[in-house]
């Protein structure tokens, strides 16, 4: 079953976009000579946007691109970047994400993301749409607002996303994913297409005028090699992402660049615990074996948004859970969304408005939440 992000798309007529944007689209279509998906692609970009290619598996318009950077791992080419772009796929809302020889479009459903992915380096396309399992426990640490607020500010070094940052002349938030060595039998490009690509889109939605980075890193000692599964690994990921912070001297500085870390893992983080996170805090982990929103879920925690405030909508007659929600459903679909009023708790968070009451506790000893 499909999720109705939004209605069927119309040639010629005012839409309205997956993400709150209306726009006007009398798209061109491409009909280009060669074969490759990724070169038809990159040709549509050139021309300018909108542009509609047809491609062997359907009609593809590219509406308009995100403002969101995005930095992957290679181990022949280092560092290679990507860009993302809000998509009609199929006569369905979708979004893209172009990196490398990649062209991955991601379309949620109801239980599942469908990725639909095209190389330079293969012919034709690649489909991936495994189902996740039905439930999940999590965990949430409580983080008391003023031990972030005290945190060390790290002296600004030589780094491309501080370069980015500096040129963009915007509070930047970056999203900085650690991808445990356990999951390098999985596409990393496949990661963020799956769990990261249509919360990224949405969460442009919610800070319209921050930019967004997500970093994917690999085979970092100390961080991609961490024990985890056990009762402590939200405290050991912490302590080690801030010996990493300290040796690298990554910038931080609240409401003008800021990071949120997260270990990304093939197994549960913490017994009976596909998710943890600090409410408040800077650093999440995240098992594969979760939801496709366990992502948007702890990332959601690390901005302040709560279980308390997540809902059930009802759309098109069948009810969804919006992304924070701790007891879920195998009768209900994922929205994709976060409720209005978690959009509005991360919105005052990164205000520096600190409304969520906590215990203050001494610092180095949080206090965990089981749920």
């Amino acid at each position: 079953m499909a999720l109705p992000l939004a209605e069927p798309r119309r040639r010629f007529i005012l839409i309205r976009m997956a993400f709150g944007t209306l726009i006007a689209l009398v798209p061109c279509v491409s009909h280009a000579r060669t074969d490759n998906a990724v070169d038809l692609f990159d040709e549509a970009i050139a021309r300018g946007l909108p542009q509609t290619i047809v491609l062997d598996d359907g009609a593809l318009t590219i509406e308009s691109p995100l403002d969101v950077e995005l930095h992957f791992p290679n181990e022949r080419a280092g560092d290679v970047p990507g860009s993302m772009y809000l998509v009609t796929w199929r006569g369905e809302q979708a979004v893209l994400t172009r990196s490398g020889t990649h062209v991955d479009i991601s379309m949620p459903r109801s239980g599942s993301v469908e990725v639909t992915g095209f190389s330079s380096e293969a012919e034709g396309s690649h489909h991936m749409e495994t189902g996740a399992p039905h439930s999940f426990t999590e965990s949430v640490a409580r983080q008391a607002s003023s031990q972030k607020m005290t945190m060390p500010r790290y002296a600004a070094g030589k780094t491309t996303i501080m370069k980015a940052q500096r040129a963009a002349a915007q509070p930047t938030l970056i999203f900085w994913l650690f991808l445990h060595d356990d999951t390098l039998g999985v596409t990393r490009q496949h990661i963020h297409a799956s769990y990261v690509a249509w919360w990224l889109a949405d969460m442009k939605r919610i800070f319209p005028t921050r930019r967004l980075s997500a970093i994917y890193s690999q085979h970092v000692a100390g961080l991609t090699d961490i024990p985890y599964g056990h009762e402590s690994s939200l405290k050991d990921w912490s302590a080690a992402v801030d010996n990493y912070a300290w040796r690298e001297k990554l910038p931080r500085v609240p409401g003008e660049f800021e990071y949120k870390f997260m270990l990304v893992t093939r197994d549960e983080v913490a017994p009976g615990a596909s998710g943890l996170a600090w409410l408040g805090g800077d650093e999440a982990m995240a098992s594969l074996t979760g939801r496709y929103t366990i992502v948007a879920h702890e990332y959601g925690h690390t901005l302040t948004a709560s279980h308390e405030d997540a809902e059930v909508r009802w759309s098109s007659g069948w009810p969804c859970e919006t992304n924070l929600m701790s007891s879920v459903s195998p009768l209900r679909a994922n929205c994709y969304r976060y409720s209005a009023a978690n959009e509005r708790r991360m919105r005052r968070h990164m205000a520096n408005e600190w409304t969520v009451p906590v215990r203050l506790d001494p610092p180095g000893i949080p206090r965990l939440r089981i749920e």
